[in-house]
């Protein structure tokens, strides 16, 4: 077996820590300085939003019973599956993506476990179209799945 600490791990840990810090420093921030709506673009606001569920508020107005078990279990799953999939993968990309999920969802975590709701607050819409608050660990999360996707994909063409 190979050793616990490759690069690949290092890469791993190091984007994960960063996402964490990152994510939990501007909810921090945010929870300080939106009052209301902020404009920053025609399209962008800050709005502070506190969600008891899931990506798109899907099971917040499920009962405690089902819906904790689901919230609170998923992201440490997520984390152990990424950190392993990047050591086997043993590709810098896929640890960056890998890594950026996993401190995604370490941030989200530490919001359900510590204050019951996740604390969102970037808010995009132009027009009619209007998508759900959310904040950095989400982004990172779907930036990082969305590089994971085209990466593999063009890896296999290349291949």
């Amino acid at each position: 077996m190979e050793r616990f600490f490759s690069q690949y791990a290092l890469t791993y840990l190091a984007v994960c820590f960063f996402v964490l810090m990152a994510d939990l420093y501007t909810k921090h921030l945010a929870e300080q300085f939106i009052e209301g709506e902020v404009q920053i673009l025609p399209f962008l606001k800050l709005v502070m939003v506190y969600n008891k569920g899931i990506a798109f508020g899907l099971f917040s107005q499920a009962p405690d019973w089902l819906r904790l078990p689901i919230l609170l279990l998923f992201p440490p799953i997520a984390v152990l599956i990424t950190f392993i999939y990047s050591i086997k993968q043993r590709d810098p990309v896929v640890s960056l993506c890998m890594g950026a999920i996993g401190g995604g969802a370490l941030g989200n975590l530490y919001d359900r476990l510590f204050l019951g709701q996740v604390r969102d607050f970037i808010y995009l819409s132009y027009g009619k179209f209007s998508y759900p608050a959310f904040n950095l660990a989400d982004a990172s999360i779907s930036v990082a799945v969305a590089v994971f996707l085209f990466y593999e994909v063009f890896r296999k063409r290349k291949a």
